[in-house]
């Protein structure tokens, strides 16, 4: 698990966090983005992506 806070990460990956669905689903490429199954994002809230 790593950790990453939101203004550190590209502006696509922001946006796909930003329009999460309630349900926590998330559409980002693992392979286009810094992050992977389990790390944790820091804004307001904490987002564990699974």
């Amino acid at each position: 698990m790593r950790v990453h806070h939101f203004d550190e990460l590209s502006e696509r990956t922001q946006h796909a966090l930003a329009t999460a669905s309630p349900a926590g689903s998330l559409d980002i490429d693992p392979a286009t983005s810094r992050l992977s199954r389990g790390d944790v994002v820091v804004f307001t809230d904490y987002v564990r992506v699974k």
